[in-house]
């Protein structure tokens, strides 16, 4: 007898685990948060909160959002075991400040430390839900967006060039122009001292022929050296001087990509600086961002989301 994947998937949900009594028992989705209309106090939506393990609520936490199914999520996770804490499916700030409650003030007092992204939203919520914590900006969402002005440099140049098929002579390979700031798109985000002779070339001809890029990318450099392990725990006045120095660099510069990246690090100054108390970061809430993600690549897809939060839950906490 040739069984359907739809029935298999059933048996699982319905009769091999023990997804319903878990819910019936609280030991799963029995948190509840509200949305209330601001002018009449009526309650007009209420929010499961799917998870809630306060025993995974440790001294340094991480919170970041995931999208699942079309929706994002917001994540509380244990930034040392990577086990989750809290998931809730909203970015609300009310929702997602009531669902933090749920873990009990006990355990909100222990966090002392709060690894997050530079989302206004998330910075109000740790601030008015845990006062007491340390918020560190994470440093890959700061890399990020460097990053992401580096590209934005070489493709503003590359809008620039016309379309021509006819080889370039002075060119790595005979390549035109067009093709050799292709090329060098994912060279231009790696540290110079980890290419091969081959990549440096092609490099070198870039930077030979648009000096702004070359400019960017020594920028760009300079920052992620700043930002090397080398500096964790070294002297507050050392790590405020390199910085202020680079960000000089970087005005001085006059790209235009850049400044908007000074304006982010003059802005978010005080909760960047902390990486370097410890030198923590989201990596492990990224990590786990990555391992869900995959969980709902072989679960093909999330259809039933809340068998699929259960199943989360078992995997993740």
């Amino acid at each position: 007898m040739k069984l359907k994947p739809r029935t298999l998937y059933r048996w699982y949900r319905d009769i091999i685990s023990n997804y319903h009594q878990d819910k019936a028992t609280g030991k799963f989705a029995s948190g509840k948060v509200y949305e209330f209309d601001l002018e009449t106090g009526e309650m007009h939506k209420e929010q499961v909160v799917h998870i809630v393990k306060p025993e995974n609520v440790g001294a340094s936490m991480c919170i970041d959002e995931k999208m699942i199914s079309k929706r994002y999520s917001t994540i509380l996770s244990n930034q040392e075991s990577g086990k989750i804490a809290l998931l809730i499916d909203s970015v609300k700030p009310g929702l997602v400040k009531q669902s933090l409650e749920l873990l009990g003030k006990e355990n909100i007092d222990k966090i002392q430390y709060i690894n997050l992204d530079m989302s206004p939203t998330m910075k109000k919520i740790c601030s008015d839900t845990i006062p007491e914590a340390v918020k560190i900006i994470d440093k890959f969402h700061v890399i990020k967006h460097i990053m992401e002005a580096l590209n934005t440099v070489r493709l503003e140049i590359k809008q620039t060039l016309k379309q021509s098929k006819e080889p370039t002579k002075d060119n790595p390979n005979g390549w035109t122009d067009l093709e050799l700031l292709e090329k060098s798109r994912y060279l231009l985000y790696k540290m110079w001292n980890t290419l091969n002779k081959e990549s440096k070339l092609i490099l070198e001809a870039v930077f030979k022929k648009y000096p702004e890029l070359c400019q960017a990318y020594y920028l760009v450099q300079d920052i992620r050296n700043w930002y090397d392990k080398k500096n964790i725990g070294a002297a507050e006045l050392k790590i405020e001087n390199e910085l202020d120095h680079w960000l000089t660099k970087a005005r001085q510069s006059k790209i235009k990509a850049f400044k908007f990246i000074v304006k982010m690090l003059e802005k978010h100054r005080d909760d960047i600086l902390r990486y370097f108390l410890k030198g923590q970061t989201n990596a492990k809430a990224e990590n786990l961002n990555s391992k869900i993600q995959r969980f709902i690549t072989n679960s093909y897809g999330t259809r039933d989301k809340d068998f699929f939060f259960y199943r989360t839950q078992i995997y993740f906490t």
